[in-house]
Protein backbone atom coordinates (compact mmCIF):
# COMPACT_ATOMS: atom_id res chain seq x y z
CA UNK A 1 0.00 0.00 0.00
CA UNK A 2 1.68 3.20 -1.11
CA UNK A 3 1.81 5.91 1.53
CA UNK A 4 0.60 8.48 -0.97
CA UNK A 5 -2.46 6.34 -1.72
CA UNK A 6 -3.31 6.15 1.97
CA UNK A 7 -2.95 9.86 2.57
CA UNK A 8 -4.98 10.97 -0.43
CA UNK A 9 -8.52 11.97 0.53
CA UNK A 10 -10.36 9.83 -1.98
CA UNK A 11 -12.00 6.47 -2.43
CA UNK A 12 -9.44 5.32 -5.01
CA UNK A 13 -8.05 2.03 -3.80
CA UNK A 14 -7.01 0.12 -6.88
CA UNK A 15 -3.69 -0.09 -8.66
CA UNK A 16 -3.89 1.25 -12.19
CA UNK A 17 -2.20 -0.99 -14.73
CA UNK A 18 -1.44 0.97 -17.91
CA UNK A 19 -0.08 -1.60 -20.31
CA UNK A 20 1.49 -1.49 -23.71
CA UNK A 21 4.71 0.25 -22.83
CA UNK A 22 3.66 3.45 -24.66
CA UNK A 23 5.09 5.67 -21.96
CA UNK A 24 8.06 3.52 -21.03
CA UNK A 25 11.21 5.52 -20.46
CA UNK A 26 14.77 4.42 -21.14
CA UNK A 27 16.31 2.67 -18.16
CA UNK A 28 18.82 5.47 -17.63
CA UNK A 29 15.95 7.96 -17.14
CA UNK A 30 14.35 6.04 -14.31
CA UNK A 31 15.25 6.66 -10.68
CA UNK A 32 17.00 3.72 -9.11
CA UNK A 33 14.85 1.40 -7.04
CA UNK A 34 15.59 1.85 -3.33
CA UNK A 35 17.47 -1.05 -1.77
CA UNK A 36 15.61 -3.66 0.28
CA UNK A 37 15.09 -3.04 3.97
CA UNK A 38 14.71 -5.49 6.83
CA UNK A 39 12.31 -5.70 9.77
CA UNK A 40 12.26 -8.07 12.74
CA UNK A 41 9.50 -9.48 14.89
CA UNK A 42 10.08 -11.07 18.28
CA UNK A 43 7.80 -13.81 19.54
CA UNK A 44 6.80 -13.47 23.18
CA UNK A 45 7.48 -17.16 23.71
CA UNK A 46 11.04 -16.70 22.46
CA UNK A 47 12.23 -13.27 23.70
CA UNK A 48 15.80 -13.96 22.61
CA UNK A 49 14.74 -15.04 19.12
CA UNK A 50 13.20 -13.14 16.24
CA UNK A 51 12.02 -13.53 12.67
CA UNK A 52 13.65 -11.06 10.29
CA UNK A 53 12.00 -10.43 6.93
CA UNK A 54 13.30 -8.61 3.89
CA UNK A 55 11.06 -5.92 2.41
CA UNK A 56 11.46 -4.99 -1.24
CA UNK A 57 12.72 -1.46 -1.79
CA UNK A 58 9.64 -0.09 -3.54
CA UNK A 59 6.40 -1.60 -4.76
CA UNK A 60 3.14 -0.24 -6.18
CA UNK A 61 1.65 -3.38 -4.61
CA UNK A 62 2.67 -2.25 -1.10
CA UNK A 63 5.15 -5.03 -0.33
CA UNK A 64 7.82 -2.53 0.74
CA UNK A 65 6.35 -1.92 4.21
CA UNK A 66 5.68 -4.10 7.23
CA UNK A 67 2.31 -2.89 8.47
CA UNK A 68 1.49 -2.83 12.17
CA UNK A 69 -1.59 -4.99 11.63
CA UNK A 70 0.77 -7.74 10.49
CA UNK A 71 2.58 -7.69 13.83
CA UNK A 72 -0.68 -7.69 15.81
CA UNK A 73 -1.90 -10.60 13.68
CA UNK A 74 1.26 -12.46 14.68
CA UNK A 75 0.69 -11.71 18.36
CA UNK A 76 -2.85 -13.06 18.18
CA UNK A 77 -1.75 -16.18 16.33
CA UNK A 78 0.93 -16.81 18.93
CA UNK A 79 -1.60 -16.45 21.76
CA UNK A 80 -3.77 -19.18 20.23
CA UNK A 81 -1.13 -21.24 18.46
CA UNK A 82 -2.17 -24.59 19.85
CA UNK A 83 -5.69 -24.42 18.44
CA UNK A 84 -5.05 -22.24 15.39
CA UNK A 85 -1.71 -23.37 14.03
CA UNK A 86 -0.06 -26.49 15.39
CA UNK A 87 -0.44 -29.30 12.89
CA UNK A 88 -2.74 -27.13 10.75
CA UNK A 89 -2.78 -25.95 7.14
CA UNK A 90 -2.42 -22.20 6.65
CA UNK A 91 -2.78 -19.83 3.69
CA UNK A 92 -2.15 -16.08 3.68
CA UNK A 93 -3.53 -13.74 1.02
CA UNK A 94 -1.75 -10.50 0.07
CA UNK A 95 1.12 -11.55 2.30
CA UNK A 96 3.76 -8.95 1.37
CA UNK A 97 6.86 -10.15 3.19
CA UNK A 98 4.88 -13.03 4.69
CA UNK A 99 5.56 -12.42 8.39
CA UNK A 100 2.32 -13.97 9.77
CA UNK A 101 2.86 -17.05 7.60
CA UNK A 102 6.42 -17.43 8.81
CA UNK A 103 5.24 -17.14 12.40
CA UNK A 104 2.72 -19.91 11.72
CA UNK A 105 5.45 -22.12 10.31
CA UNK A 106 7.69 -21.40 13.30
CA UNK A 107 4.85 -22.33 15.65
CA UNK A 108 4.28 -25.72 14.06
CA UNK A 109 1.95 -25.15 11.13
CA UNK A 110 2.00 -28.35 9.09
CA UNK A 111 1.61 -26.74 5.65
CA UNK A 112 1.95 -22.97 5.21
CA UNK A 113 1.27 -21.28 1.86
CA UNK A 114 2.35 -17.65 1.43
CA UNK A 115 0.59 -15.89 -1.47
CA UNK A 116 0.54 -12.47 -3.02
CA UNK A 117 -0.18 -10.94 -6.41
CA UNK A 118 1.96 -12.74 -9.02
CA UNK A 119 4.45 -9.91 -9.38
CA UNK A 120 7.98 -11.19 -9.92
CA UNK A 121 9.64 -8.96 -7.33
CA UNK A 122 7.06 -9.74 -4.67
CA UNK A 123 7.16 -13.50 -5.14
CA UNK A 124 10.96 -13.58 -5.33
CA UNK A 125 11.10 -11.65 -2.08
CA UNK A 126 8.72 -14.09 -0.40
CA UNK A 127 10.93 -16.94 -1.61
CA UNK A 128 13.93 -15.14 -0.11
CA UNK A 129 12.18 -14.88 3.26
CA UNK A 130 11.14 -18.50 3.09
CA UNK A 131 14.81 -19.48 2.74
CA UNK A 132 16.41 -16.97 5.10
CA UNK A 133 13.99 -15.90 7.84
CA UNK A 134 13.86 -19.23 9.66
CA UNK A 135 16.72 -21.58 10.41
CA UNK A 136 16.87 -25.18 9.30
CA UNK A 137 17.36 -27.91 11.92
CA UNK A 138 20.62 -28.75 10.15
CA UNK A 139 22.06 -25.21 10.31
CA UNK A 140 25.26 -24.71 12.27
CA UNK A 141 25.48 -22.31 15.20
CA UNK A 142 26.98 -19.44 13.21
CA UNK A 143 24.02 -19.33 10.81
CA UNK A 144 21.53 -19.06 13.66
CA UNK A 145 22.49 -15.48 14.48
CA UNK A 146 20.48 -12.52 13.20
CA UNK A 147 22.24 -9.24 12.52
CA UNK A 148 20.50 -7.63 15.51
CA UNK A 149 22.05 -10.17 17.88
CA UNK A 150 18.94 -12.31 18.33
CA UNK A 151 18.74 -15.92 17.24
CA UNK A 152 16.78 -17.28 14.33
CA UNK A 153 13.86 -19.50 15.11
CA UNK A 154 14.31 -23.04 13.82
CA UNK A 155 11.63 -24.28 11.43
CA UNK A 156 10.13 -27.49 12.86
CA UNK A 157 10.89 -30.56 10.76
CA UNK A 158 7.15 -31.23 10.50
CA UNK A 159 6.48 -27.85 8.84
CA UNK A 160 6.64 -27.03 5.13
CA UNK A 161 6.39 -23.60 3.47
CA UNK A 162 5.18 -22.92 -0.07
CA UNK A 163 5.13 -19.65 -2.01
CA UNK A 164 2.63 -18.86 -4.76
CA UNK A 165 1.32 -16.02 -6.87
CA UNK A 166 -2.44 -15.76 -6.54
CA UNK A 167 -5.03 -13.21 -7.68
CA UNK A 168 -7.96 -12.79 -5.32
CA UNK A 169 -11.18 -14.25 -6.67
CA UNK A 170 -9.43 -16.52 -9.17
CA UNK A 171 -9.96 -20.30 -9.06
CA UNK A 172 -7.73 -21.52 -6.22
CA UNK A 173 -6.82 -24.80 -7.92
CA UNK A 174 -3.05 -24.40 -7.37
CA UNK A 175 -3.67 -23.73 -3.66
CA UNK A 176 -6.00 -26.70 -3.32
CA UNK A 177 -3.43 -28.96 -4.99
CA UNK A 178 -1.27 -28.29 -1.94
CA UNK A 179 -4.11 -28.76 0.56
CA UNK A 180 -7.07 -30.47 -1.16
CA UNK A 181 -9.46 -30.12 1.78
CA UNK A 182 -8.84 -26.41 2.09
CA UNK A 183 -7.04 -24.52 4.85
CA UNK A 184 -7.59 -24.62 8.59
CA UNK A 185 -6.41 -21.01 8.89
CA UNK A 186 -6.74 -18.22 6.32
CA UNK A 187 -4.96 -14.92 7.04
CA UNK A 188 -5.99 -11.54 5.62
CA UNK A 189 -3.81 -8.82 7.12
CA UNK A 190 -4.36 -5.17 6.16
CA UNK A 191 -6.22 -5.87 2.92
CA UNK A 192 -9.61 -4.23 3.53
CA UNK A 193 -8.54 -0.79 2.27
CA UNK A 194 -9.03 -2.20 -1.24
CA UNK A 195 -12.80 -1.85 -1.30
CA UNK A 196 -13.30 -2.91 -4.91
CA UNK A 197 -11.71 -6.27 -4.06
CA UNK A 198 -13.96 -7.21 -1.12
CA UNK A 199 -16.09 -9.55 -3.23
CA UNK A 200 -12.98 -11.21 -4.67
CA UNK A 201 -11.47 -11.68 -1.22
CA UNK A 202 -14.71 -13.21 0.04
CA UNK A 203 -14.82 -15.58 -2.94
CA UNK A 204 -11.26 -16.74 -2.27
CA UNK A 205 -12.11 -17.22 1.38
CA UNK A 206 -15.19 -19.30 0.64
CA UNK A 207 -13.27 -21.49 -1.80
CA UNK A 208 -10.29 -22.16 0.46
CA UNK A 209 -11.53 -22.15 4.07
CA UNK A 210 -11.73 -25.73 5.30
CA UNK A 211 -15.06 -27.06 6.56
CA UNK A 212 -16.33 -27.39 9.20
CA UNK A 213 -13.76 -25.83 11.54
CA UNK A 214 -11.69 -23.48 9.39
CA UNK A 215 -10.87 -20.04 10.83
CA UNK A 216 -10.09 -16.84 8.94
CA UNK A 217 -8.34 -13.94 10.66
CA UNK A 218 -8.95 -10.48 9.21
CA UNK A 219 -6.87 -7.74 10.85
CA UNK A 220 -6.61 -4.14 9.68
CA UNK A 221 -5.98 -0.50 10.52
CA UNK A 222 -8.30 2.15 9.02
CA UNK A 223 -5.46 3.91 7.20
CA UNK A 224 -8.03 6.28 5.65
CA UNK A 225 -10.31 6.96 8.62
CA UNK A 226 -12.87 8.79 6.48
CA UNK A 227 -13.47 5.45 4.71
CA UNK A 228 -13.63 3.30 7.84
CA UNK A 229 -17.26 2.34 7.20
CA UNK A 230 -16.29 1.06 3.75
CA UNK A 231 -13.56 -1.05 5.35
CA UNK A 232 -16.18 -2.55 7.64
CA UNK A 233 -18.46 -3.29 4.71
CA UNK A 234 -16.38 -6.42 4.07
CA UNK A 235 -17.86 -8.00 7.18
CA UNK A 236 -21.37 -7.08 6.05
CA UNK A 237 -20.98 -8.96 2.78
CA UNK A 238 -19.49 -11.88 4.71
CA UNK A 239 -22.59 -12.00 6.94
CA UNK A 240 -24.89 -11.67 3.93
CA UNK A 241 -23.67 -15.03 2.61
CA UNK A 242 -25.65 -16.69 5.39
CA UNK A 243 -22.83 -19.24 5.64
CA UNK A 244 -20.26 -17.46 7.79
CA UNK A 245 -20.12 -15.98 11.27
CA UNK A 246 -18.08 -12.89 12.16
CA UNK A 247 -16.66 -12.14 15.60
CA UNK A 248 -14.41 -9.27 16.65
CA UNK A 249 -11.49 -10.61 18.69
CA UNK A 250 -9.01 -7.70 18.86
CA UNK A 251 -9.24 -3.96 19.46
CA UNK A 252 -5.63 -2.87 19.90
CA UNK A 253 -4.37 0.68 20.34
CA UNK A 254 -0.82 1.34 19.17
CA UNK A 255 1.64 3.69 20.83
CA UNK A 256 2.06 5.80 17.70
CA UNK A 257 0.67 6.20 14.22
CA UNK A 258 2.59 4.25 11.61
CA UNK A 259 2.52 6.82 8.79
CA UNK A 260 4.84 9.82 8.92
CA UNK A 261 2.20 12.34 7.85
CA UNK A 262 -1.09 10.83 9.02
CA UNK A 263 -4.41 12.38 8.03
CA UNK A 264 -7.80 11.91 9.55
CA UNK A 265 -9.02 10.71 12.92
CA UNK A 266 -5.91 9.92 14.95
CA UNK A 267 -7.83 7.62 17.29
CA UNK A 268 -8.64 5.35 14.34
CA UNK A 269 -5.14 5.55 12.87
CA UNK A 270 -3.82 4.18 16.17
CA UNK A 271 -6.10 1.15 16.02
CA UNK A 272 -5.68 -2.41 14.82
CA UNK A 273 -8.97 -4.28 14.65
CA UNK A 274 -9.06 -8.05 14.42
CA UNK A 275 -11.96 -10.27 13.36
CA UNK A 276 -12.46 -14.02 13.23
CA UNK A 277 -14.60 -15.59 10.50
CA UNK A 278 -15.89 -19.17 10.80
CA UNK A 279 -18.46 -21.36 9.10
CA UNK A 280 -21.88 -21.34 10.75
CA UNK A 281 -22.03 -24.44 12.87
CA UNK A 282 -25.53 -25.38 11.76
CA UNK A 283 -24.36 -25.38 8.13
CA UNK A 284 -20.91 -26.93 8.58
Amino acid sequence: MAVEDLDHNSDSSDVEDVGGGMFDEPDEWRPKTPPPTFASHTLSLSPNSSITVRLIGKSPLWGHLLWTASRITCNYIESAAQSLVQGKTVVEFGAGAGLPSLVCAALGGKTVVITDYPDRDLIQNIEYNKLHSLASPSDDESSLQNEDGTRKIVLPESSTIHCAGYIWGAPPDPLLEISPRGYDLCILSDLLFNHSQHEALLKSLQLTLAKPDGVALVFFTPHRPWLYEKDLNFFEIVRETGELDVEQVVDHTMDKVMLEEPRGDQSLLLKVFGYKITWKKELA
